[in-house]
Protein backbone atom coordinates (compact mmCIF):
# COMPACT_ATOMS: atom_id res chain seq x y z
CA UNK A 1 0.00 0.00 0.00
CA UNK A 2 1.87 3.37 -1.10
CA UNK A 3 0.91 6.76 0.77
CA UNK A 4 -0.79 8.32 -2.67
CA UNK A 5 -3.49 5.00 -2.22
CA UNK A 6 -3.46 5.68 2.00
CA UNK A 7 -3.96 9.92 1.42
CA UNK A 8 -6.92 8.55 -0.74
CA UNK A 9 -8.40 6.27 1.16
CA UNK A 10 -8.31 8.33 4.26
CA UNK A 11 -10.78 11.32 2.52
CA UNK A 12 -13.16 9.46 0.55
CA UNK A 13 -13.60 7.34 3.45
CA UNK A 14 -15.71 10.17 4.83
CA UNK A 15 -17.80 9.65 1.81
CA UNK A 16 -21.30 7.75 2.37
CA UNK A 17 -21.31 9.01 5.95
CA UNK A 18 -23.17 12.49 5.80
CA UNK A 19 -25.93 12.95 2.31
CA UNK A 20 -24.92 16.33 3.41
CA UNK A 21 -21.80 16.88 2.73
CA UNK A 22 -21.80 13.81 -0.09
CA UNK A 23 -24.17 16.28 -2.12
CA UNK A 24 -22.22 19.55 -1.30
CA UNK A 25 -18.80 17.72 -2.63
CA UNK A 26 -20.67 16.58 -5.25
CA UNK A 27 -22.16 20.11 -6.16
CA UNK A 28 -18.71 21.36 -5.90
CA UNK A 29 -17.13 18.80 -8.38
CA UNK A 30 -19.79 19.41 -11.03
CA UNK A 31 -19.51 22.79 -10.87
CA UNK A 32 -16.38 23.47 -11.65
CA UNK A 33 -16.30 24.18 -15.32
CA UNK A 34 -18.89 26.45 -14.75
CA UNK A 35 -17.14 28.11 -11.77
CA UNK A 36 -14.15 28.89 -14.69
CA UNK A 37 -16.62 29.93 -17.19
CA UNK A 38 -18.14 32.39 -14.38
CA UNK A 39 -14.30 33.52 -13.33
CA UNK A 40 -13.58 34.40 -16.59
CA UNK A 41 -17.08 36.56 -17.88
CA UNK A 42 -16.28 38.29 -14.69
CA UNK A 43 -13.22 39.05 -15.35
CA UNK A 44 -13.83 40.37 -18.87
CA UNK A 45 -17.25 42.32 -18.05
CA UNK A 46 -16.33 43.76 -14.65
CA UNK A 47 -14.14 46.30 -12.76
CA UNK A 48 -13.65 50.21 -13.52
CA UNK A 49 -13.08 51.35 -16.49
CA UNK A 50 -9.34 52.42 -16.00
CA UNK A 51 -9.17 48.74 -14.74
CA UNK A 52 -11.26 46.85 -17.41
CA UNK A 53 -8.10 45.96 -19.26
CA UNK A 54 -6.22 45.00 -16.87
CA UNK A 55 -8.96 42.62 -15.75
CA UNK A 56 -9.21 41.32 -19.50
CA UNK A 57 -5.70 40.67 -19.66
CA UNK A 58 -5.88 38.60 -16.57
CA UNK A 59 -8.96 36.75 -18.16
CA UNK A 60 -6.79 35.98 -21.43
CA UNK A 61 -3.90 34.73 -19.09
CA UNK A 62 -6.17 32.48 -17.20
CA UNK A 63 -7.56 31.10 -20.52
CA UNK A 64 -4.17 30.58 -22.65
CA UNK A 65 -3.18 28.45 -19.70
CA UNK A 66 -6.21 26.25 -19.24
CA UNK A 67 -5.77 25.62 -22.90
CA UNK A 68 -1.99 25.04 -22.84
CA UNK A 69 -2.11 22.92 -19.89
CA UNK A 70 -4.76 20.89 -21.08
CA UNK A 71 -3.21 19.89 -24.07
CA UNK A 72 -0.45 18.74 -22.20
CA UNK A 73 -2.26 16.69 -19.92
CA UNK A 74 -3.90 15.42 -23.18
CA UNK A 75 -0.46 14.21 -24.09
CA UNK A 76 -0.16 12.36 -20.78
CA UNK A 77 -3.37 10.69 -21.48
CA UNK A 78 -1.94 9.37 -24.33
CA UNK A 79 1.45 8.03 -23.71
CA UNK A 80 0.70 7.16 -20.12
CA UNK A 81 -2.67 4.96 -18.49
CA UNK A 82 -3.12 5.06 -14.63
CA UNK A 83 -6.42 3.08 -13.73
CA UNK A 84 -8.97 5.29 -11.45
CA UNK A 85 -9.28 4.20 -8.26
CA UNK A 86 -12.75 2.84 -9.04
CA UNK A 87 -11.23 0.27 -11.26
CA UNK A 88 -8.60 -0.92 -9.34
CA UNK A 89 -9.97 -0.93 -5.58
CA UNK A 90 -13.45 -0.91 -3.71
CA UNK A 91 -14.33 2.83 -3.41
CA UNK A 92 -17.04 5.44 -2.62
CA UNK A 93 -18.05 6.62 -5.89
CA UNK A 94 -20.35 8.72 -6.00
CA UNK A 95 -20.78 10.94 -9.45
CA UNK A 96 -20.46 8.32 -12.47
CA UNK A 97 -17.03 8.67 -14.36
CA UNK A 98 -15.96 6.90 -17.53
CA UNK A 99 -12.93 4.68 -16.96
CA UNK A 100 -10.27 6.89 -18.36
CA UNK A 101 -6.97 7.46 -17.51
CA UNK A 102 -6.61 9.25 -13.84
CA UNK A 103 -3.62 10.99 -14.12
CA UNK A 104 -4.27 14.15 -14.15
CA UNK A 105 -6.90 15.94 -13.19
CA UNK A 106 -8.59 18.26 -15.96
CA UNK A 107 -10.70 19.53 -13.01
CA UNK A 108 -7.47 20.40 -10.86
CA UNK A 109 -5.94 21.98 -13.90
CA UNK A 110 -9.26 23.93 -14.57
CA UNK A 111 -8.74 24.92 -11.12
CA UNK A 112 -5.56 25.94 -10.75
CA UNK A 113 -4.94 27.38 -13.99
CA UNK A 114 -7.55 30.19 -12.65
CA UNK A 115 -5.70 30.25 -8.94
CA UNK A 116 -2.32 30.27 -10.45
CA UNK A 117 -3.03 33.33 -12.70
CA UNK A 118 -5.43 35.17 -10.50
CA UNK A 119 -2.19 35.08 -6.96
CA UNK A 120 0.66 35.61 -10.36
CA UNK A 121 -1.86 38.76 -11.05
CA UNK A 122 -2.28 39.89 -7.40
CA UNK A 123 -6.63 39.82 -7.87
CA UNK A 124 -7.81 40.53 -4.71
CA UNK A 125 -9.89 37.57 -4.51
CA UNK A 126 -6.69 35.14 -4.97
CA UNK A 127 -7.02 33.89 -1.54
CA UNK A 128 -10.84 32.89 -1.65
CA UNK A 129 -9.67 31.67 -5.75
CA UNK A 130 -7.05 29.37 -3.95
CA UNK A 131 -8.78 27.61 -1.08
CA UNK A 132 -12.17 27.18 -3.22
CA UNK A 133 -9.31 25.37 -6.09
CA UNK A 134 -7.76 23.29 -3.06
CA UNK A 135 -11.64 22.50 -2.09
CA UNK A 136 -12.32 21.60 -5.54
CA UNK A 137 -9.24 19.19 -5.84
CA UNK A 138 -10.66 17.42 -2.76
CA UNK A 139 -13.68 16.84 -3.69
CA UNK A 140 -12.51 15.35 -6.79
CA UNK A 141 -10.48 12.65 -4.13
CA UNK A 142 -14.21 12.44 -1.65
CA UNK A 143 -16.33 11.89 -4.51
CA UNK A 144 -14.05 8.47 -6.18
CA UNK A 145 -12.80 9.36 -8.86
CA UNK A 146 -9.01 11.03 -8.38
CA UNK A 147 -6.21 9.83 -6.65
CA UNK A 148 -4.31 12.95 -4.74
CA UNK A 149 -1.73 12.51 -7.11
CA UNK A 150 -3.66 12.64 -9.66
CA UNK A 151 -4.73 16.64 -7.78
CA UNK A 152 -1.18 17.40 -6.90
CA UNK A 153 -0.31 16.91 -10.21
CA UNK A 154 -2.65 19.16 -12.19
CA UNK A 155 -1.68 21.58 -9.43
CA UNK A 156 1.52 21.29 -10.54
CA UNK A 157 1.06 21.68 -14.49
CA UNK A 158 -1.20 24.64 -13.94
CA UNK A 159 1.43 26.41 -11.74
CA UNK A 160 4.34 26.26 -14.65
CA UNK A 161 2.49 26.93 -17.10
CA UNK A 162 0.91 29.65 -15.48
CA UNK A 163 4.64 31.23 -14.94
CA UNK A 164 5.02 30.58 -17.93
CA UNK A 165 2.50 32.72 -19.84
CA UNK A 166 3.32 35.66 -17.58
CA UNK A 167 7.06 35.30 -18.04
CA UNK A 168 5.83 35.67 -21.93
CA UNK A 169 3.33 38.31 -21.80
CA UNK A 170 5.27 40.52 -23.50
CA UNK A 171 5.47 38.64 -26.00
CA UNK A 172 1.65 37.62 -26.30
CA UNK A 173 0.90 41.48 -26.68
CA UNK A 174 0.17 41.52 -30.71
CA UNK A 175 -1.88 38.40 -30.16
CA UNK A 176 -3.94 39.97 -27.67
CA UNK A 177 -4.28 43.25 -29.22
CA UNK A 178 -5.31 41.21 -32.01
CA UNK A 179 -8.32 39.74 -29.88
CA UNK A 180 -9.18 43.27 -28.41
CA UNK A 181 -9.80 44.37 -32.16
CA UNK A 182 -11.73 41.43 -32.75
CA UNK A 183 -13.76 42.30 -29.32
CA UNK A 184 -13.99 46.11 -30.85
CA UNK A 185 -15.48 45.07 -33.80
CA UNK A 186 -18.33 42.48 -32.10
CA UNK A 187 -18.97 45.72 -29.64
CA UNK A 188 -19.76 47.94 -32.42
CA UNK A 189 -22.66 45.76 -33.83
CA UNK A 190 -23.72 44.64 -30.02
CA UNK A 191 -23.10 47.63 -27.67
CA UNK A 192 -24.79 45.97 -24.81
CA UNK A 193 -22.18 43.41 -24.38
CA UNK A 194 -19.71 45.84 -23.48
CA UNK A 195 -20.24 49.83 -22.69
CA UNK A 196 -16.95 51.10 -24.14
CA UNK A 197 -14.58 49.37 -26.93
CA UNK A 198 -10.58 49.38 -26.09
CA UNK A 199 -9.94 52.36 -27.87
CA UNK A 200 -12.60 54.43 -25.93
CA UNK A 201 -11.37 53.11 -22.59
CA UNK A 202 -7.16 53.92 -23.75
CA UNK A 203 -8.96 57.46 -24.84
CA UNK A 204 -10.44 57.51 -21.05
CA UNK A 205 -7.22 56.71 -19.72
CA UNK A 206 -5.04 59.46 -21.24
CA UNK A 207 -7.29 62.09 -21.20
CA UNK A 208 -7.64 61.19 -16.88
Amino acid sequence: MNLNYEVFQWINSFAGKSSAMDSVMIIITNSVPYFIMACLLLLWFSGKTERTIYHRYTALYMLFTIVLSLCINEVIHLVYYHPRPFVTHHVHKLIPHPANSSFVSDHSILVFSAAWIMWLRKNKWRSIIFIWAVISGLSRIYVGVHYPADVLGGMVIAGAIGCFIIYVSAKTTPLIQRLFWIHDLIIKRIPFLSPYTHEQISKKNHSA
